[in-house]
């Protein structure tokens, strides 16, 4: 017989992930801020600066909803693809769910250190619910890659993996979506003024 899983006894279990990559990504956004990966990221600042000005001219050319509609398209499909790496390379390459954090949050301080502090706050409207789904995610693809260091005898993976997509379909996901609704409104809205 079959148990049905909680979301809520899964996400328990994910406790220490959820801290461990939790403060892999809070310690790689302070040593983004800091500036030790500046030589790394600096190529990056360039490349979201000319997104960012062939976005504003394009705005004049589509109406609103268009540019929404693809802005929310291609932010979903980017996150939750980046999300769907964290939880199937857990098990194939354990080290990449941590690898993710420390890049993502090491942007995340290295552009605030760039910019500024407001950053932060500019990430806040959505950053409240991606942030959540992408620890979410690397702390399934973390447990996975666990599960395949155990003992033959002891290591359920296929179960394992199972409770990991349930929980990215029910819990990533939906968080992703709220998420790039959010910033696919907010980058229209002010790409308009």
């Amino acid at each position: 017989m079959e148990e049905k899983l909680s979301l809520r006894e899964y996400l328990y279990s994910l406790r220490f992930y959820i801290l461990f990559v939790s403060v892999l990504f809070v310690g790689s956004i302070v040593i983004g801020y800091m500036g030790f990966l500046s030589e790394m990221f600096s190529e990056t600042l360039e490349l979201i600066q000319q997104l960012s000005e062939n976005i504003k001219d394009s705005t004049q050319e589509y109406p609103s909803w268009i540019l929404f509609l693809a802005f929310f398209i291609v932010i979903f499909l980017n996150n939750s693809f980046t999300c769907f790496l964290d939880v199937i390379l857990g098990p194939l390459i354990g080290i990449f769910p941590m690898f993710s954090a420390f890049i993502n949050g090491g942007l995340l301080g290295w552009f605030a250190q760039e910019e500024g502090l407001i950053v932060f706050l500019a990430i806040v409207p959505h950053g409240i619910f991606e942030i959540p789904a992408f620890l979410f995610s690397a702390a399934i693809g973390l447990r996975l890659g666990r599960e395949v260091l155990k003992r033959k005898s002891e290591r359920h993976l296929k179960k394992e993996l199972k409770k990991g997509l349930v929980a990215f379909l029910m819990l990533v996901l939906p968080l992703l979506i709220i998420a790039a609704l959010i910033e696919s409104v907010l980058i229209v809205a002010t790409t308009n003024f």
